[in-house]
């Protein structure tokens, strides 16, 4: 969120903006010197793993990277695609080791359970998230991760003044706990904006109500696979790869302002902005009294 410090005068958005662009500068321009020295860079990770592991590898060719992961390369995509990601990081150049669990981070590479040492000139750490201690320092109710449990209409359980969206919410649906990606976080972020809205109206919002459709990949800039998925994110057997691939994934990233756009412009109720799920993301009916 952009605001101005009315202390300084300063635009503190515009402020984070620049350091971290002054942080990934600095970030490439150690790769590019890795790479130049024919050294190694480990990255650690599961799909955020696979994504970064294609592109510096694409990147920089000199360069030797190490994918360490705990399953294989894009193990939740449906069986038929899960062998694509292994072929292009194969082509590309990555040595994947698998069963990997790291336990520490060294000034010279990582250290794995068993004893093993993995050399490296740079380590890239892509995987786990969780959630600053803020909201739970702040009492509200949260859970493991330390996001904050709301009730379905997006609201924390502990405070309903206060509405959590994206990752920062532990939003319970039929099929489970929604993960936090740009797919489910557009729609809590619209849908928590309308549920205020109608709530000031004098209205309520009907429950929230979220299904998936993909699950995207990119593997470097020119490759890429899409798996399809059912409403509770398990894989159907549909899947694209290659250059189809990479542009399913270009329209799907550039397209949340203009569809949002669209939708106020011809005033189309939030929920008809993504799908819901349907049969897998049904709420269970209520018991009836006996």
């Amino acid at each position: 969120m952009r605001g101005t410090d009315t202390r300084t005068g300063t635009d503190t958005g515009r402020d984070r903006d620049r350091e971290r662009l002054r942080l990934r500068r600095r970030r490439a321009r150690r790769i590019a010197a890795i790479a130049a020295a024919g050294g190694t860079v480990a990255v650690c990770g599961g799909l955020t793993g696979v994504e970064t592991a294609a592109e510096i590898a694409e990147s920089w060719p000199g360069l030797r990277v190490e994918l360490l992961s705990r399953e294989a390369p894009a193990a939740v995509l449906g069986e038929r695609a899960r062998g694509y990601p292994g072929r292009v990081l194969e082509r590309l150049g990555v040595r994947v080791r698998t069963g990997a669990e790291v336990i520490e981070v060294l000034p010279d590479g990582v250290a794995l359970a068993g004893g093993a040492h993995v050399p490296a000139d740079a380590v890239v750490w892509t995987t786990g998230v969780r959630v600053p201690a803020l909201a739970a320092e702040a009492g509200l109710t949260t859970d493991g991760r330390g996001r904050i449990v709301t009730d379905p209409t997006l609201r924390s359980v502990s405070h309903p003044s206060v509405y959590a969206v994206g990752d920062a919410a532990a939003v319970r649906q039929a099929y489970g706990v929604v993960h936090g990606t740009c797919q489910s976080g557009i729609p809590t972020a619209v849908y928590a904006a309308d549920a205020v809205a109608l709530r000031l109206a004098g209205r309520e919002p009907r429950p929230f109500r979220f299904g998936y459709v993909h699950q995207p990949v990119s593997l470097g800039r020119r490759d890429a696979v899409i798996q399809f998925t059912r409403g509770d994110d398990t894989p159907r057997r549909w899947y694209l790869t290659g250059r189809a691939a990479v542009a399913y994934k270009e329209s799907v990233s550039s397209s949340p302002l203009p569809a949002f756009r669209m939708a106020r412009r011809y005033v189309i109720p939030a929920r008809a902005m993504w799908t819901r799920g349907g049969s897998r993301n049904r709420p269970a009916a209520s018991p009836t009294a006996p």
